[in-house]
This record gives structure tokens, C-alpha cells and sequence, in this order.
């Protein structure tokens, strides 16, 4: 009987290197994968529901310029999402939560509340926000207290209301801001008065009256301001037109 030939063994330190090499390469695999997985899954939920998506890839800073972007696909990244209509509701911003580029989300005429809005909270990129005939109200308005990036944010025909104001007075990257058909009446628009890069405010068809224009009045750095079908009078009006030079400011006589 021949004896067998004993099997050579890689010493001990070797094994482990290996492991840890082959631990090490299968880790970055799924760090590439596991994003632009969570991203296409995103992209095809979008889609069912009949929005739009805008996507752009994001390099990573050890790949050198000289690598063409074709080659890059799987760094792409949604940065813009449009989705509207009733059946998107709270539950659909959920798989958002992971989509670490997005930058404008429109979400008009949904049934998105005040649930949807915190699963916003950490998308801290986002600077461009449309929520116009939502189900959002002041509690949701907490949670954009974080989104510090937001320089347009629209809340046409909502629920929020003076209260609500208050979440937004650390938002100083603000530009536009729309309220038109809120609950708004004035009381709280001193929340706004540190917004010093406000250029454009929206109050058509609210209850603003004169008790907000000095709030308003303010705002030296508005270049539009409207206070059309409200309850603004001559009085208020001829106050906003000789404080806010240089800005647009449409108004109509409050209603008789």
C-alpha cells in the first residue's frame, strides 16, 4: 500500500489574510450593489404609479476623472422625482428613505401626510420641496426642521397654519416659500423674520391681514410678495410698498 502524499497547508496567517481579502472585496461588491439595487427598485415603483425620475451619477472620489461615465452606471442616483396623484400616499415615500442623492421631490396632489414627511427627515440634500394640495399639516412641518438645504418649498392649499411656521425659522437657506390657500392668518409669520434669503412669498387666498404685514415688512429682501384675496388693506398694503423697495408686490382689496 502506498502511503498517501500529506495535503500542503498555507500557514495560519496566510488563511486569514485571504479571508480577509476575499471578505474585503465582497464587502465593496455589495457597498456598489446594495445602493444602485435599492435605487432601480425605487426607479420601478416610480414608475407603476405613473411619476418621473431624474438620475445622475455621483462619482466616487477614488475613481479618477479619466474613467468615462459610461462605465459608471451603477453609481447613479436619483436626484429629482416627480409623483403625483392619489393613489401615492405615506407608505410610498417609505423606499425613499434610502435615496441618499435626491434633491427635488414633487409630491402635489397626493395623500402624502405628515407620516410621509418623516421618512424625508434625513435626505438632507433635498433643496427643492413641493407638497401643494397634500395631507400635511404643522405636526408634519417638524420634521423638514432638518432638510437645512430647502430653498423652495411650496404648501399650497394644506392644512398648515401660523403654528406651523415655527418649523421652518431654521430652513435660512429659504428662497421661495408658497401658502397660498393655508390656514395662515399672520400671527406666526414672525417665524420668518430671520429668513434672510427669502426672495419670493406666496400668501394669495389666505387670511394675512394687517396684523402680518409688519412681519412682512420686514422681509427687506423680498423681490416678490403676494397678498392677493386676503385681508390686507390700503392701510397694510401702502405699508409693504414703502418698506420692501424693489420688490413685486401684487395685492387686491380685501373683499366688502
Amino acid at each position: 500500500m502506498t502511503e498517501s502524499t500529506p495535503k500542503r497547508r498555507l500557514p495560519r496567517k496566510r488563511v486569514i489574510l485571504l479571508i480577509v481579502v476575499l471578505l474585503s472585496v465582497g464587502g465593496a461588491a455589495l457597498a456598489v450593489w446594495w445602493p444602485y439595487h435599492c435605487e432601480q427598485v425605487a426607479i420601478a415603483e416610480i414608475d407603476k404609479l405613473g411619476g418621473f425620475t431624474r438620475s445622475a451619477i455621483v462619482r466616487p472620489r477614488w475613481i479618477p476623472e479619466a474613467v468615462d461615465d459610461g462605465y459608471l452606471l451603477h453609481f447613479e442616483r436619483i436626484d429629482a422625482i416627480n409623483l403625483t396623484g392619489p393613489l401615492v400616499g405615506d407608505a410610498e415615500l417609505e423606499q425613499f428613505s434610502r435615496l441618499t442623492n435626491l434633491q427635488i421631490l414633487i409630491l402635489n396632489n397626493t395623500q402624502v401626510g405628515d407620516a410621509g414627511l418623516e421618512q424625508l427627515r434625513k435626505r438632507k440634500k433635498i433643496w427643492d420641496l413641493s407638497l401643494d394640495q397634500t395631507q400635511v399639516t404643522d405636526a408634519g412641518l417638524e420634521h423638514l426642521r432638518e432638510l437645512t438645504n430647502l430653498q423652495w418649498l411650496s404648501l399650497k392649499n394644506t392644512q398648515v397654519s401660523d403654528a406651523g411656521l415655527e418649523h421652518l425659522q431654521g430652513l435660512t437657506k429659504l428662497q421661495l416659500l408658497s401658502l397660498d390657500d393655508t390656514q395662515v392668518t399672520g400671527t406666526g409669520l414672525t417665524h420668518l423674520s430671520g429668513l434672510n434669503n427669502l426672495v419670493a412669498v406666496s400668501l394669495k387666498n389666505t387670511q394675512v391681514g394687517d396684523i402680518g404685514v409688519e412681519s412682512l415688512c420686514k422681509l427687506t429682501t423680498l423681490r416678490y410678495l403676494s397678498v392677493s384675496n386676503t385681508q390686507v388693506t390700503q392701510d397694510g398694503y401702502w405699508k409693504l410698498r414703502l418698506s420692501l423697495h424693489g420688490c413685486d408686490l401684487r395685492w387686491t382689496p380685501p373683499a366688502e
